[in-house]
């Protein structure tokens, strides 16, 4: 249904953008700082933005938040790269939101999951039904998020659905993912998630994921960047290395919170960070000095 140009553009580095909100107001948005940072990161080659995203704090923010950072993110890259901004796993608001986002040009939207009262629904029919549901609302192409742990059956049932030309999974089963991608081959563009530790990210690729998302894209450009070029070659030891390089400071994003750890980084950084929503918490000064280290360690941040 979808052109294979937008199916090239979706094979890429995924970068989630950090939702920036004032340092005196955590109720505003930052929207000056949010574009300084999608800017910084498109200048260093960054060509796929998700906006609002769970690093972007997606369960603390409003339709209208989330919109105005879509239509900011517009107008700070224009066509120079791919936004996907987010609909909420909640039907009501998503489908208010979906053709607002096609009408300011935007073609494709990560689709946060359905849950009933906090957690999975009991039968996935309940989750092909929520789909077709939001598909048949706009031309929006939609890309789910399986934080569920969806089987390859259901993988399956979703490809009947048109409008869905992606699945973001983040492996944390990764043999009913591995065995959809065998079942449906091309019919999705695969987008695997990663964690540098323990720095498994070539055996997915090996097992037919052609994308990756990153937080770290946000900071490290260059090291993400180059690990998705490394997978294009199947440079595997070129891979290796890099997710070593970068595992000590997984391993801190996996101590604190993500955006909390990501936002303290972009302080660091000189780009735009700031404060959390609660209930998820800054880190502390001590947690700070953690992550500076591992940045000069890195070269990232000079000592």
């Amino acid at each position: 249904m979808f052109a294979e140009e937008l199916r090239d553009q979706l094979r890429g580095v995924h970068a989630y953008a950090l939702t920036v909100y004032r340092r005196d107001d955590i109720h505003t948005l930052d929207l000056d700082g949010f574009a300084r940072n999608i800017a910084w990161a498109a200048e260093r080659g960054v060509k796929i933005f998700v906006v609002a995203g769970g690093t972007g704090e997606n369960d603390a923010l409003t339709s209208q938040e989330r919109l105005a950072m879509t239509e900011r993110a517009l107008e700070t890259v224009g066509d120079r790269a791919l936004l996907v901004p987010t609909l909420p796993g909640n039907l009501g608001e998503a489908v208010e939101l979906a053709p607002r986002y096609e009408q300011l040009g935007l073609r494709v939207a990560l689709a946060i999951p359905p849950v009933v009262r906090q957690r999975t629904p009991d039968d996935p029919e309940g989750i092909f039904r929520y789909y077709q549901s939001l598909g048949a609302r706009s031309g929006l192409a939609l890309m789910p998020y399986n934080t569920q742990g969806w089987s390859a059956d259901l993988f399956v049932r979703l490809a009947e659905v048109s409008q869905i030309i992606a699945i973001k999974d983040p492996c944390f089963e990764p043999h009913n993912l591995f065995r959809a991608i065998k079942r449906l081959r091309d019919r999705f563009v695969w987008v695997g998630n990663k964690r540098h530790d323990p720095g498994v990210l070539h055996f997915r690729f090996q097992a037919g994921i052609e994308a990756f998302t990153a937080g770290f894209v946000n900071f490290a450009p260059r090291l993400e960047l180059e690990l998705f070029a490394a997978a294009k070659m199947q440079d595997w030891p070129r891979m290796i290395t890099l997710q070593e390089e970068l595992a000590p400071l997984e391993n801190l994003r996996s101590r604190f919170d993500d955006a909390a750890m990501l936002k303290a980084t972009m302080d660091l950084m000189g780009l735009a960070g700031g404060p959390v929503r609660p209930p998820r918490m800054d880190v502390t000064d001590a947690e700070r000095a953690e992550i500076k280290n591992e940045l000069e360690r890195l070269g990232i941040l000079q000592a």
